[in-house]
């Protein structure tokens, strides 16, 4: 199922909090919603749900507005979870189920199928209130998969996640891909969005700030970093034309360099001057992009 939002609006009691936002989600495809908090992230979330309507601009799926029928073709992991802690796990799963329109029978075989792909299976017949906190966190996830939706909406799933179980979601996101499912991750984790992600769009004040893929995002936001180490005295290489910052400390130095200096340039005056046991051109990772896009964006 392909996701798309065209210039879609929202705003409450006349402030804006989503502006003209625009994004697709292929099927094979795992797209991260990036955004600091207040972003308009979850706003955004609730439209592609239906639990709020936009004020402008259009959302569809495989180019049709959502229905009931599209609604069981869609998976969601709140982040605010909730699960009824009175009743037996495999009740409230096969119940859950239901509502997505799973017969009686088939939900109550997934439900244990996939308990047992989640290490929860011995948990079948407790009640939700005896398991630990990140037992109910992959319980959640189970609830938001078991009728194999097409479109999959996942905000945090990692909270409240050991790192065991955060690798046991992270590769089952990677099955979704596989099974070309389209995969829509909201998360503040960036370093687990730029392991799955094959594409970010990060927003700020409900508009879009950037969007692309990492190396996308890495070409257009290189900040021109060279590490540099030496067991040589590294002060003199302040001297250097084309850097506009330059920090020494323990035989390490960091020259940040200007904008359109000659990168070979600087590079071959390095190696001609100092006897060098490291050098590299720093690549900035997406937890670099999103801070210095967020501060220039205040």
């Amino acid at each position: 199922m392909k996701l798309e939002l065209h210039e879609v609006s929202k705003s409450f009691l006349d402030s804006p909090v989503v502006k003209e936002l625009s994004l697709t989600v292929e099927p094979g495809q795992v797209v991260g919603l990036l955004g600091p908090n207040g972003a308009g992230k979850t706003t955004t979330l609730r439209m592609i749900l239906d639990i709020l309507r936009p004020d402008k601009g259009q959302i569809t799926f495989d180019g049709k507005k959502i229905n009931r029928k599209i609604r069981y073709r869609i998976g969601y992991l709140p982040e605010e979870r909730g699960i009824y802690q009175k009743y037996r796990v495999i009740d409230v799963l096969t119940y859950m189920a239901r509502l997505k329109n799973m017969p009686g029978n088939k939900s109550r075989v997934e439900a244990i199928r996939q308990l047992d792909r989640m290490n929860l299976v011995d948990y079948v017949e407790s009640p939700v209130h005896q398991l630990s906190k990140g037992m109910q966190q992959k319980l959640q996830f189970i609830i938001a998969t078991i009728h194999n939706p097409e479109l999959v909406i996942l905000d945090e799933p990692f909270r409240g996640l050991d790192p065991l179980n955060q690798k046991l979601v992270r590769e089952k996101i990677r099955q979704f891909r596989k099974e070309g499912k389209a995969v829509l991750l909201s998360t503040h984790q960036l370093n687990e969005a730029e392991d799955l992600c094959d594409y970010f769009l990060l927003i700020h004040h409900g508009e879009t700030v950037l969007q692309g893929t990492l190396a996308q995002l890495r070409k257009k936001f290189q900040k021109k970093l060279i590490i540099v180490e030496s067991p040589d005295d590294l002060s003199a290489i302040r001297e250097l034309p084309h850097l506009k910052k330059v920090i020494v400390e323990n035989g390490r130095a960091h020259l940040y360099v200007e904008e359109n200096a000659p990168i070979k340039e600087v590079l071959r005056e390095i190696v001609n001057r100092f006897e060098i046991s490291r050098l590299e051109l720093y690549e900035p990772g997406l937890n670099d992009i999103f801070l210095e896009t967020i501060q220039h964006a205040q």
